[in-house]
């Protein structure tokens, strides 16, 4: 049975700092100040099966199977969303108050977001430490936009806060101050399998994009994990 992320949404604001990747750890981190200061978690590194889950709020779990990253890049992101994308106000927007549209579906939204077949893996962590990570993709889009008045974040995901009811709060410290609110599963949320199928859902898949606001111009980044079947059901579960 699959019941879907929690909280999906759309989080608008202004970047004013970042946190790359770092060994051990398994999301890149940007701070987001809007009506409040929030924290985007974007998973940027491939995970072997059985290996720990960094920063998860359900504790230390072990993932059932290979988990490798993919990802799209879209450097002049031109779609229909975006007439309202750009109408959404600072800040995090619950999916009950987004036009349909903004409920993205890599595998239905029309028309399409992206060629799904065009998406990269990003290899697994080796023996060595090394680590093949989305730093180099990521990093100088969020370096540029950090405290500049022309460029703006979007992030589609699964909005949290450690203060609401039945919050979870990361025990792990990134910023000064460190956010309460923010926005993950920043990546598709379907075609899973094992413990991760119960957030199966359709129209609930995350993405990432950068605004410059004076030439108009979009990057969209997408991702996903490879094992997620790029054939679901209506219940976002694998057909």
């Amino acid at each position: 049975m699959s019941f879907g992320i929690k909280n999906y949404g759309v989080l608008r604001g202004t970047v004013i700092n970042s946190i790359p990747y770092q060994q051990g750890a398994d999301h890149f981190q940007i701070e987001i100040q809007a009506d409040d200061i929030y924290r985007i978690a974007v998973d940027v590194f491939s995970q072997f099966a059985g290996s720990k889950v960094n920063f998860s709020s359900r504790g230390n779990l072990t993932l059932d199977t290979d988990r490798f990253v993919m990802f799209h890049k879209e450097e002049n992101f031109n779609h229909p969303l975006l007439e309202k994308l750009i109408e959404l106000n600072p800040g995090f927007t619950p999916k009950a108050n987004l036009d349909p549209i903004l409920h993205l579906d890599y595998l239905r939204t029309e028309p399409s977001l992206f060629p799904i077949e065009s998406m990269q893996v990003v290899q697994p962590k080796d023996a060595s430490g090394n680590q093949d990570d989305l730093n180099d993709e990521i990093g100088p889009l969020a370096t540029e936009a950090t405290n500049n008045p022309n460029m703006e974040v979007f992030a589609f995901g699964s909005g949290w806060d450690d203060n609401a009811p039945g919050g979870h709060p990361d025990t792990a410290h990134y910023f000064d101050p460190n956010p309460s609110k923010g926005i993950h599963d920043i990546h598709m949320n379907q075609g899973d399998t094992g413990q991760e199928k119960h957030f199966n859902g359709i129209n609930q898949d995350g993405a990432l994009f950068f605004h410059y606001k004076d030439t108009n111009k979009w990057v969209a980044l997408f991702f996903k994990f490879q094992v997620q079947s790029t054939k679901t059901d209506f219940h976002g579960n694998p057909a």
